[in-house]
């Protein structure tokens, strides 16, 4: 991918940066972003589950593999690792999303195009025995749903770096969504036979809302020149955190790309169901990890504050991850019976091993925002490197025997060995980009190991 335009004003004649708007308290702000994110996620869920009953297995497959190809083309490029070193830059700089990043986004844009059109492709490939003008439409809909995948992911980090208010961010999430659910419920209420296509257009007009309300939402611009971000330093931190920010063992749907290339459309729809349980420890993950690396990267030079923060943030996304598992993990077989129909009753058993796997997998994100944190972005990436083969492997075995339990069981290996690692890469990592070592070890550093 070719990089951006890195022209910027010379930092030396910097202005001061506005003051950053005021947080609520960290437990406090963090739960109700939390809350939110959860009945967001509810909300999703019920999406899934009326999409499901008017789509049926197959249609719900087709739905999937257009969504998890459009969510893999932005995580590989600019939906990536760049909504993190956004993030991260404008914290520590303390510059508006509208100032840093205005003089990028031409070129931005034209490197988004890409990637959106090599998905779509990609699927007129997989669709290439299908007949009818489907595939087409099928096609353009993932296209304009991997732009705006990516158009959101850099507005989430342009608003986290910038200081918007947690409360604010997270209603602009939950409000778009209320409207989406209510679309599906007059839908299916009414009786409408909606199709792949037309449930997806439903989606992407969504999204769209979701893109307006957050751009409005970004603070005014102080049109200074000087308050431009550096586009080599932005670059360089982009490419050292990338792979850890995509977070390649679930953040690229191979799973479940995999289900739908070798099995085909009706078994993803069933994994897509067992899925859909799981999803919500992904989402509770992915907010506590966006929620911690601005309060994180705000308070490097302060190491013993650091200490707490990261203290805090651990102990709270581990409190509320193993509550949302059990809690799944006991509805798990009832919701999927009763909520998405007798069909996707053998999505049950691999829902159960997919539950356990999202929670590793979700506080593994918090680990990884850790280490971004602290300037150690780059141990993140390696240990995801190293362990998206054996995602890959497993799932294509799973396939290989026609076994959903297997890959479920998969992700939950995988989540295991990860969070291993990025715990011993965290006790290793100090404030500031510093090693273990680099610093003498104090009685704190000693009891809670993780977090010096």
């Amino acid at each position: 991918m070719p990089e951006p335009d890195t022209t910027a004003a010379p930092a030396a004649d910097a202005a001061p940066a506005p003051e950053r708007p005021k947080q609520a308290g960290g437990a406090i702000t963090g739960l109700a972003v939390v809350g939110a994110s959860i009945l967001t996620q509810l909300l999703s869920t019920v999406n899934a589950v009326l999409a499901s009953r008017m789509l049926g297995v197959e249609g719900r497959g087709q739905v999937v593999l257009v969504t998890s190809l459009a969510m893999m083309a932005s995580q590989l490029t600019l939906g990536g690792g760049l909504p993190n070193a956004i993030t991260k830059l404008l914290a520590d700089k303390g510059y508006t999303a509208r100032d840093g990043l205005g003089h990028l986004l031409p070129r931005l844009v034209t490197i988004s195009v890409v990637p959106s059109a090599l998905a779509a492709g990609y699927l007129l490939f997989l669709e290439r025995h299908s007949d009818g003008g489907t595939k087409y439409a099928l096609a353009v809909a993932l296209a304009l749903m991997a732009l705006q995948t990516m158009g959101l992911r850099v507005l989430i980090g342009s608003m986290l770096g910038e200081g918007t208010p947690l409360l604010s961010f997270a209603m602009t999430n939950l409000a778009p969504q209320a409207v989406t659910t209510l679309a599906f419920v007059v839908a299916f209420g009414v009786g409408a036979d909606l199709d792949a296509v037309e449930t997806l257009a439903l989606i992407i007009g969504s999204a769209l809302l979701t893109s307006l309300v957050r751009l409005l939402a970004l603070r005014k611009p102080t049109h200074d020149p000087t308050h431009r971000l550096d586009g080599h330093e932005l670059w360089d931190l982009t490419k050292k955190t990338h792979i850890g920010s995509v977070g390649p063992i679930d953040g690229l749907s191979i799973d479940r790309t995999l289900v739908g290339s070798l099995l085909g459309n009706a078994q993803l729809g069933l994994y897509s169901a067992a899925f859909s349980l799981a999803s919500l420890t992904n989402i509770l993950g992915g907010s506590l990890a966006m929620v911690a690396l601005p309060r994180i990267a705000v308070v490097q030079n302060d190491p013993p504050r650091e200490r707490l923060v990261v203290r805090g943030w651990i102990v709270l996304s581990a409190a509320i991850i193993v509550v949302a598992v059990v809690g799944l993990e006991l509805i798990a077989a009832p919701t999927i019976r009763i909520a998405f129909g007798e069909e996707f009753t053998g999505a049950t058993e691999c829902a159960r091993w997919l539950i356990a796997a999202g929670g590793l997998l979700s506080f593994r994100r918090v680990l990884i925002a850790i280490l971004q944190g602290r300037g150690h972005g780059g141990w993140a990436s390696w240990i995801e490197v190293a362990l998206t083969p054996f995602v890959v492997l497993g799932v294509w075995w799973a396939s290989h025997i026609n076994s959903l339990v297997a890959a479920g069981i998969t992700m939950a290996a995988v989540g295991v060995i990860s969070c291993l690692t990025l715990w011993v890469g965290a006790y290793r990592s100090r404030p500031g980009g510093g090693h273990h070592g680099d610093e003498p070890t104090d009685e704190t550093a000693l009891e809670t190991p993780v977090t010096t």
